[in-house]
């Protein structure tokens, strides 16, 4: 089934803030920002700033299991997503992000992030349809007209568990290439002395 992103998930943008953001032991709220995120392993809890929002209104909260979308990135990458990973308390997004919260009778939320940052959907309908030159842009009244292929619930979680493993044989990957580097420096710093 092919829905459009709009009716099967709310977006809202990112927190308004008209002032630098500060770190402060006191702060109200965590705020996300583009420092705190990696595409492929989430959000790093440990660099979130403390901070305290001036303004109106109440800040919409972050939960875990939300998606954000970076919609502005250089020409030579592609606005992507990364699903909340963390869950804490007064969690708030800084305005270059999107917030997006899925119906989740409708679409796993790790699902529709594969989908967004896949090169044959996201990346297809994103080179369409982004605003720019230098810099692409993604206007929240394009991005929620984006179809979305759907398929049940049951194929979406046997997507999502093949997507975990292959996340994690990276990190594997990733670590055995770091220890190897260290062997071989090792070894070439025992020779040279």
């Amino acid at each position: 089934m092919i829905i459009k992103l709009g009716e099967i998930a709310e977006i809202h943008a990112g927190q308004s803030i008209r002032e630098k953001i500060e770190n402060t032991t006191d702060g109200s709220y965590y705020i996300i920002q583009i420092k705190d995120v990696d595409s492929l392993l989430g959000i790093n809890q440990s660099s979130l700033y403390k901070t305290n929002i001036k303004g109106k209104g109440t800040p919409k909260l972050v939960n875990k299991g939300d998606l954000l979308f970076v919609p502005r990135v250089f020409r030579e990458s592609l606005p992507y997503s990364v699903v909340v990973n963390i869950d804490i308390p007064n969690l708030i997004v800084a305005p270059t992000f999107y917030l997006i919260s899925v119906n989740k009778e409708f679409i796993r939320t790790e699902y529709l992030c594969w989908f967004i940052n896949s090169d044959a959907y996201g990346g297809k309908f994103f080179k369409k349809n982004a605003w720019g030159s230098s810099i692409l842009n993604i206007p929240k009244n394009i991005l929620i007209e984006m179809e979305v292929i759907v398929p049940p619930l049951n194929i979406q979680d046997k997507f999502v568990n093949f997507i975990t493993a292959t996340r994690k044989e990276k990190e594997i990957m990733d670590q055995l290439y770091q220890k190897r580097l260290t062997f071989i420096d090792e070894a070439v710093n025992k020779y040279l002395n």
